[in-house]
């Protein structure tokens, strides 16, 4: 649900009339229902400024299960700030208690994004005083936050229509480091959103691994069908790529979907390109001996991580691995690197890294003897 608020510019009488406006959409709550809020700019600065009153230690709203705030700065400018001295960490920013695992916590987890260097929290929001003679008194309080800083960025990095109207205004840099720090703060925001509704226990939602797994099955499936047939595209691989019916809806931060072998550059960001390089290029094209054993796997909120080790006898050209490469009937074993991001449930890229020099040297196109090696000679494992 979308609740847009305007203010006045009173910061009293604005946080009075948000705090209202969020208790009437509460009131509206079944019983047991729950409910989280991602506010942006002012809005996020005043509802931390709710959850930091000296009055009471209680958060404001009772059934609010998390606070993601982007930017909640009460200037513009993110760099009017200035440094304060005797400013140490609060007490609220502790978040042992409900980031790691163990026993479910009442802490009310806040998110708080902030664009820029690192910054101290008392320098950023007043409400906030910490100084050797005030004292600390945030711990009192049954939240905890976590404070994120996106060097680089600028206020309204996280929305999209926001930054496709200052394309002509910032230089491409700037425009990359925002899109970078979108897709970081989406994967912090939507993992701690997951913690706060309790997701996998009473709320379905699609396993990425599941996904993922499917994806290799597609892929093994064809080159096993290669294997028996002596030929076949690769479409249902490259399909769960493309096929992104509710992309626009859900509002991913993400960009489209795209495949991107680093050392080589062989891969594709767009359907037509994305169907090309799974046809000609990668996986099933080349030898039908490849092998890919998993050797680790760091699954996340929206993304997976893992490392593999792929080998092949070199008995025909990968055009992904070794473009342009003629066989040379050699053997190749090489860890691969695989980091792979979702969005609603699909595949939305792909990057694969590797040690291309060790794969040049297995085949024979450089010499061992010329790389950079920490160890030399008898001891190096071809």
């Amino acid at each position: 649900m979308y609740l847009p608020f305007m203010g006045c510019g009173d910061a009293d009488k604005d946080r009075k009339a948000l705090e209202n406006a969020v208790h009437l959409k509460e009131d509206e709550l079944e019983t047991g229902e729950r409910y989280a809020i991602v506010a942006y700019h002012r809005p996020a600065y005043l509802l931390l400024a709710s959850h930091h009153m000296s009055h009471s230690t209680t958060n404001p709203f009772p059934r609010l299960c998390a606070l993601i705030a982007y930017y909640p700065l009460s200037s513009t400018d993110q760099f009017t700030y200035r440094q304060k001295d005797n400013c140490s960490p609060p007490g609220c920013s502790d978040t042992s208690s409900i980031f790691d695992p163990g026993p479910k916590s009442t802490y009310l987890p806040i998110q708080i994004h902030v664009p820029g260097p690192r910054v101290q929290s008392c320098a950023l929001w007043p409400w906030i005083s910490l100084s050797a003679s005030e004292g600390d008194v945030t711990y009192k309080k049954r939240h905890r936050c976590h404070v994120y800083s996106y060097a680089g960025s600028r206020a309204g990095f996280a929305e999209h229509n926001i930054s496709e109207d200052k394309l002509g205004e910032v230089d491409e840099e700037v425009n990359a480091e925002d899109e970078i720090s979108s897709q970081l703060a989406w994967s912090r925001a939507l993992g701690c959103l997951r913690r706060s509704f309790g997701v996998g226990s009473h709320w379905a939602v699609v396993d990425i691994e599941t996904v993922w797994e499917d994806y290799w099955d597609r892929v093994w499936g064809e080159l096993e069908s290669r294997r028996e047939n002596h030929g076949s595209v690769a479409e249902p691989a490259v399909d769960m790529l493309t096929r992104h019916d509710h992309y626009g809806e859900l509002g991913c931060p993400a960009g489209q979907s795209s495949v991107t072998c680093v050392p080589t550059m062989a891969g594709g960001s767009t359907i037509s390109t994305l169907r090309d390089f799974f046809a000609h290029a990668f996986i099933p094209a080349g030898p039908a001996d490849q092998q890919i054993r998993l050797l680790s796997r760091t699954v996340g909120s929206d993304r997976i991580v893992d490392e593999i080790t792929f080998s092949c006898r070199h008995t025909a050209e990968i055009p992904w691995l070794l473009p342009g490469v003629q066989p040379t009937h050699r053997d190749i074993k090489v860890i691969i690197v695989v980091v792979v991001g979702f969005c609603a449930g699909q595949i939305t890229r792909q990057s694969l890294y590797w040690d291309q020099a060790s794969v040049l040297a297995q085949v024979g196109v450089i010499d061992y003897g010329l790389l950079p090696l920490a160890t030399q000679g008898e001891n190096i494992q071809h």
